[in-house]
């Protein structure tokens, strides 16, 4: 069967059209309006029995809704009326072939039905399972042969020739290879280059090492065009000098990310000019339909108006392409580099956030970057005079951990961690800032000394942290290869911001204290009544993607890159393990491929680790 549906839906087409099945679909599947969804509630019973589901389907000769099952073949043994609309997802149904079909025509009247109820009910669409395009049903047939992927297939798995200490950039194309969400955006082929030369575009760079991966060739591959592109816009790496996998991770992810932005701004620029001469054009014809018609009619006559009820639903149809035009005149902002623990502030809980530097509206980009990478981190920093709270949530790519000694061993872990779970804590545990860094309160109108403390307001889809093992002072440059445990399976729910002020609040209500103190604190830390705090800087809060209710949000995360760093801080070597299928492990040492457990992965020293989120939430 082809996009054309079976040959007794042609007959059918042929005898009534498609204004049987856009009424059905948009009035009792999709509800396009308030008055569809009155009418579904009313007429959507089985003839038979009278029941509402739980799965009805409708007649497309004479509208008869009938239970699935004996009630509706019935219907069609008795009348002979062979097509039917399946209403709660949509589908028709033929019963000469005794199954549901596919027709090119009505799936587009479904997705504009689709599109239409949630503009009626302003919400999202909801999820809709991948359909092909006419050009991916073109390759489809074209190409008939299908790779298989079975347990033991080696298909996106290549190994990375070092070109000259390069070992650094190739467990970070390892780790980004296995990264589910980049790799579907890349083989879907979504990325459309605006650049004058594609051999100058790192995304077009990036794109075709996905390409080569997942080709089926098992051959070792080279990055030197990948690494002279990242040498052009990355100038500080550019030498064959060993470099920071780290630092090599967040540059690539920073020229990505511009590379993306510059090609959003300037489709979304095509697409205002295009929307411009096109309603220039609309406009210029309608002026000389004018001018013709007023020249053509007589005095006093009057021209019959065209109506048609039938209609409707295409002129809704109409306005959706009108509405699709302007949507594609905003173009995404910028969201600057930024990493959560780099700059010390003070102690063992640092953050870098460039948002005071950033533009306005930054986190509105869209890109598949920072759609997958950008998550916001807020700063709670309170006058111990008055309790008021500053607050400020800065987008942030990694979070980068420190293992050292703790500065402050009192009232918590002073020692040094051994475990992830460890160093998040001590991340986000409040640090009193002490006399030497006083800030400015905007309530007491001078300096005071407060204290900091750090948690996660929203969580991108790939959680990535860098574990600071390098050590840098004026003294001495040393390596830290203090074993850090971490975990396969990781829980953020006790990190995050909502969490964090609910434990706090309790904590307070446990102990006596003055009530206002006590409520204005809290209310100023997670927005109070009003939404609104004295003091509060909240440059990066339209960051969007608002937290996710604590109650229907999952935090959990799953492994599934590790980088590694053997030998000295003056010579070493980097490897990755990366997951390939479920609980299939394999070592990445340069162009060398060997499968590896989970328990050495987890025994390995870990410099990157990289988690991804179990469930996803769609907005």
């Amino acid at each position: 069967m082809g996009d054309a549906g079976c040959v007794h839906f042609a007959s059918y087409v042929k005898e009534y059209g498609y204004e049987p099945y856009s009424y059905v679909h948009g009035y009792f599947s999709a509800c396009v309006n308030k008055e569809a969804r009155l009418r579904k509630a009313l007429s959507c019973l089985c003839y038979k029995c009278g029941s509402s589901g739980p799965q009805l389907y409708c007649c497309l000769h004479c509208i008869y809704f009938a239970c699935k099952g004996a009630h509706i073949t019935e219907h069609y043994k008795h009348t002979k009326h062979f097509m039917a609309l399946e209403l709660c997802y949509g589908m028709l149904y033929c019963y000469q072939c005794r199954d549901f079909i596919y027709h090119s025509k009505c799936q587009t009247i479904a997705e504009r039905h689709l599109w239409l109820e949630a503009r009626s009910l302003d919400k999202s669409l909801s999820w809709r399972p991948w359909s092909p395009s006419r050009l991916e049903i073109e390759l489809l047939l074209k190409n008939p042969k299908r790779r298989h992927v079975t347990a033991l297939t080696s298909i996106g798995l290549r190994g990375l020739l070092n070109l000259g200490s390069t070992c650094f950039m190739n467990c970070i194309v390892q780790a980004l290879i296995h990264t589910p969400l980049l790799r579907d955006y890349f083989l879907a082929e979504l990325h459309e280059c605006t650049a004058k030369t594609a051999a100058k575009c790192l995304v077009c760079e990036v794109s075709r090492l996905f390409q080569e991966f997942y080709s089926g060739a098992r051959g070792p591959l080279s990055l030197h065009r990948l690494l002279h592109l990242i040498w052009n816009h990355a100038r500080h790496l550019a030498g064959y000098e060993q470099q920071d996998a780290h630092e090599f991770f967040i540059a690539t992810l920073d020229v990505l990310h511009r590379h993306c932005k510059t090609s959003m701004k300037e489709q979304a620029a095509k697409a205002a000019a295009a929307a411009a001469a096109a309603a220039a054009a609309a406009a210029a014809a309608t002026d000389k339909s004018k001018s013709s018609s007023s020249s053509s009619t007589q005095p006093n006559s009057h021209q019959p108006m065209q109506h048609s009820g039938s209609n409707y639903l295409q002129q809704q149809g109409t306005a959706q392409q009108d509405g699709t035009g302007a949507l594609a005149q905003s173009g995404p902002n910028a969201l600057p580099l930024s990493t959560a623990g780099n700059q010390s502030q003070g102690g063992a809980n640092t953050a870098t956030g460039t948002g005071n530097q950033s533009e306005p509206n930054q986190t509105q980009c869209n890109c598949i970057i920072d759609q997958i990478f950008t998550g916001g981190l807020q700063s709670d920093v309170v006058c111990q005079a008055c309790n008021g709270v500053s607050t400020t949530i800065d987008p942030f790519w990694d979070i980068s951990l420190d293992l050292g000694e703790s500065s402050n061993g009192q009232g918590g872990y002073g020692g040094p961690p051994r475990s992830l779970i460890d160093c998040l804590e001590r991340f986000t545990r409040a640090e009193h800032l002490g006399s030497s860094a006083k800030i400015k309160c905007n309530k007491c109108n001078s300096y005071q000394e407060s204290t900091k403390q750090l948690s996660m307001r929203t969580l991108p889809i790939v959680a990535s942290f860098h574990l600071k093992r390098f050590e840098h002072s004026s003294l001495i440059d040393k390596k830290i290869s203090t074993f850090i445990s971490f975990p396969a399976e990781l829980d953020m729910t006790p990190f995050m911001s909502q969490i964090m002020s609910d434990q706090q609040q309790q904590q307070q209500s446990a102990v006596p204290h003055s009530p206002s103190s006590s409520s204005s604190s809290f209310n100023e830390r997670t927005g109070g009544a009003n939404g609104s705090s004295t003091g509060t800087s909240l440059n990066s809060d339209s960051t969007a993607r608002l937290p996710v209710d604590k109650n229907t949000a999952d935090f959990r995360y799953s492994l599934y890159a590790v980088i590694n760093h053997v030998g000295t801080l003056d010579a070493g070597h980097y490897t990755a393990y990366v997951r390939h299928q479920k609980d299939i492990w394999v070592k990445c040492d340069d162009h060398i491929i060997t499968t590896a457990t989970l328990q050495q992965v987890l025994d390995s020293e870990g410099y990157l680790l990289f988690y991804h989120k179990k469930i996803l939430e769609y907005e």
